[in-house]
């Protein structure tokens, strides 16, 4: 998040005030502010946005609380309501710097009120009372323990120098949750690979202590010996690139480790990754030693004594990075069927100096943080959590019978793998719902279109009725550019997908056949 200035300040405190007033809840207030102010994140304006009723009660304020902003709040109270609303405003302030330690902020709200008349309450010993967190209000996004670790995460790697757009780290986070394979496919040179390499460090995962691996696909690998290894003439083993990692991993079950197969693609995937594909999908629960596990990977006797039994592990994550370009392979429908694939296409050359660089601590997190909860959708889930899930299936049910017309329809796994990604969003209140399901539409359905006849053309365009809207009209332009008009002035139920399908539709009327990538 970028460093915020006086008319952020301003709009926070105006739509503050308009939640305080019951004119809008602060989840609809939090939209717009960070659709006009986008240096403040949608959960930061929910939160500050909550502090002007906050400090109108004099309750206490708590989490990463932002001192100018707090001053700033202290001066309009007392400008625009009453010296006793002014005075419950420096009461709530004080009391955060009371309990955070911070004597000089103390000192400096004591001053504010002696300068403008304000009279001072008495504040309640902080430090020996139990602070008892404010009640959500409506329309409040809760801070989650997940969320607050994956604001860590983006400061660490932020104080590394480099920031990924939007809420990429959280979907990062929800694909590899809900699945330890995914893609991160896009243009060369895009933070891919260092995506994956800091966002391990970030959670203590690193080359130094073995937990983070990157392994440089080979063109001329062939078939999964390349991975796993293969008997030589001599009859002696010869580990392949991952399986010592692999067996690393399963002795230290209590810590999470990283794969990066970097340039996945130089080699075909469905070939040397065949048998990995395959064992993904053996995962279940043993119960006798509390761990999920797959089944056995298959070896050369030769390799009995050493890696006999062995499986893939559940703290193992395996991360491919890709760039699709004339030197690369395609992937068939067996691979994206397995995988979230997240695009990068977002490129901004023009550096920000605004944000300061600091050092981050890193946190070194057990593999509960990521280790998956759901593998089996009918036995896995709460009953509480059915309502939720209907929904979700309802609507990909609708999205499936318009694929279902062009042969493109999904089946269960990818079905699960959505239901499981957007029940991790859920308790961990990470997204918008929408935004949630846009990630999914994104990462697991529109990969698998592409295609040169008619039926293609007609699929894109009922799919933008479903995401975006209408898009026809008198326009005897060409049909993505009237799609381009519409998402332009109109809101989109699913807008990433629809931009998406702006673009295929742009390749399919200039080149005749359109695919997902760049």
């Amino acid at each position: 998040m970028g460093k915020m200035n006086e008319s952020t300040y301003e709009a926070l405190y105006v739509y503050g005030k308009k939640v305080f007033n019951n004119e809008m809840n602060a989840g609809e207030a939090a939209k717009i502010v960070n659709q006009n102010n986008p240096e403040v994140a949608l959960s930061s304006a929910v939160h500050y946005i909550n502090w002007y009723s906050r400090m109108r009660n004099a309750d206490f304020l708590s989490w990463n609380t932002n001192s100018e902003l707090l001053k700033y709040y202290v001066i309009k109270v007392y400008e625009e309501e009453t010296i006793d609303d002014a005075a419950k405003a420096v009461l709530a302030a004080r009391k955060y710097a009371q309990y955070k330690n911070r004597n000089d902020l103390d000192l400096e709200l004591v001053q504010i009120a002696n300068q403008k008349g304000i009279y001072l309450i008495d504040v309640p010993d902080m430090s020996t009372n139990p602070v008892k967190e404010p009640d959500k209000k409506e329309g409040e996004e809760e801070l989650s323990e997940v969320k607050k670790m994956l604001d860590q995460v983006k400061k660490y790697i932020a104080s590394k120098g480099f920031s990924y757009e939007g809420e990429l780290i959280e979907n990062f986070y929800l694909s590899l949750k809900s699945k330890p394979f995914v893609i991160l496919a896009g243009t060369s040179g895009t933070g891919k690979t260092r995506l994956v390499k800091q966002f391990a460090e970030a959670i203590g995962a690193t080359t130094e202590n073995g937990r983070y691996k990157l392994v440089s696909v080979r063109p001329d690998w062939s078939d999964s010996s390349d991975l796993f290894g293969h008997a030589n003439l001599q009859g002696e083993f010869v580990p392949g690139a991952i399986i010592d990692y692999i067996k690393v991993a399963t002795e230290n079950t209590d810590k999470p480790y990283f794969l990066c197969l970097d340039e996945m693609n130089l080699a075909r995937v469905e070939y040397y990754l065949s048998d990995f594909l395959s064992i993904i999908e053996t995962r279940k629960r043993n119960e006798e030693i509390g761990q999920i596990v797959t089944d056995e990977i298959i070896l050369d006797k030769v390799a009995q004594a050493n890696y006999g039994g062995l499986f893939l592990p559940e703290n193992l994550y395996v991360i491919g990075t890709v760039n699709m370009d004339e030197t690369t392979f395609p992937f068939s429908k067996k691979v994206l069927d397995r995988a979230n694939t997240i695009e990068f296409s977002f490129v901004d050359l023009n550096p920000d100096f605004t944000t300061e660089v600091e050092d981050v601590e890193v946190y070194e997190l057990t593999n509960d943080f990521l280790k998956t909860e759901y593998i089996i959708l009918k036995t896995d889930v709460e009953d509480s959590d059915r309502a939720f899930i209907q929904k979700v299936c309802t609507e990909l049910q609708t999205i499936n019978k318009t694929l279902q017309e062009a042969n493109a329809h999904v089946g269960y796994r990818v079905r699960d793998e959505i239901v499981f990604y957007m029940l991790n969003n859920e308790k961990s209140n990470l997204l918008d719902y929408s935004d949630a399901l846009d990630n999914e539409i994104m990462q697991k359905i529109l990969p698998r279109i592409q295609g040169s006849g008619a039926a293609i053309k007609e699929l894109l365009c009922e799919l933008f009725k479903k995401f975006a809207g209408d898009y026809s009209g008198l326009s005897q332009e060409q049909t993505w550019k009237q799609m381009r008009t519409y998402i332009g002035s109109n809101s989109c139920k699913y807008k990433k997908s629809a931009e998406k399908i702006t673009y295929m539709m742009r390749r399919f009327e200039e080149d005749g056949f359109t695919s997902y990538w760049l």
